[in-house]
């Protein structure tokens, strides 16, 4: 037999199965990349949010625990509002009496003054009855 004539085994890849197998890699590492990305991103909008949730539930147990029903339009006040590390709190009190129920309704809003960490802003209310 003459060496030309000779079958020996394939030793390696073809370079289209080169090509084939590094697309294919090339689109999972993509994939992937983006996947952490948009994870990455959920994860601190989740937290902008939390914290903006915790200041309006800390202004609305305030308002719970309130000494006098009477003085409850105190918390539109300076002191019981304003920013917190890029966080704004706001708070309106708007008394019902004249439907004879007597109750006044708190509500909280809480805005970030920080691009892409409160995209929404936070409103929280709670409705409060005459003793």
């Amino acid at each position: 037999m003459t060496p030309s004539t000779v079958h020996r085994p394939r030793g390696g890849f073809t370079l289209v199965e080169v090509l084939v197998a590094m697309a294919l890699l090339a689109t999972l590492v993509i994939g992937l990349s983006m996947s952490t990305v948009l994870f990455s991103r959920s994860v601190v909008d989740s937290s902008g949010r939390a914290r903006a949730q915790a200041i309006a539930d800390m202004q609305i147990n305030r308002a719970l625990v309130w000494p006098s029903y009477g003085t409850l339009t105190s918390l539109t006040g300076d002191a019981y509002n304003g920013s917190f590390d890029g966080d704004s709190l706001s708070t309106s009190v708007s008394v019902d009496s004249l439907s004879g129920r007597n109750r006044t309704v708190v509500t909280v809003n809480v805005t970030s003054s920080v691009p892409g960490r409160l995209p929404v802003p936070v409103k929280r209310s709670i409705t409060i009855a005459a003793p």
